[in-house]
């Protein structure tokens, strides 16, 4: 998603973590996940937000000086 402003990427992590944990939940009643999905839909929604909020086109800047 690129670069977004700081509120917009609150909002996007945020709403994808409700949306996971709703799906965790969800699955939970399909499958036997442990305490009820909840940690299955944390888990996928703390690390999806991340992967769409977090830039990894930009290079870090590093500053390296020669000594003679």
């Amino acid at each position: 998603m690129g670069p977004l402003p700081q509120l917009y990427r609150y909002l996007v992590a945020g709403l994808v973590v409700v949306a996971c944990l709703g799906t965790g939940v969800w699955l939970a009643g399909r499958l036997e996940l442990p305490l009820g999905g909840i940690g299955v839909g944390l888990g996928a929604g703390c690390l999806l937000a991340y992967v769409l909020t977090h830039d990894f086109r930009r290079e870090r800047s590093t500053r390296m000086t020669r000594r003679h």
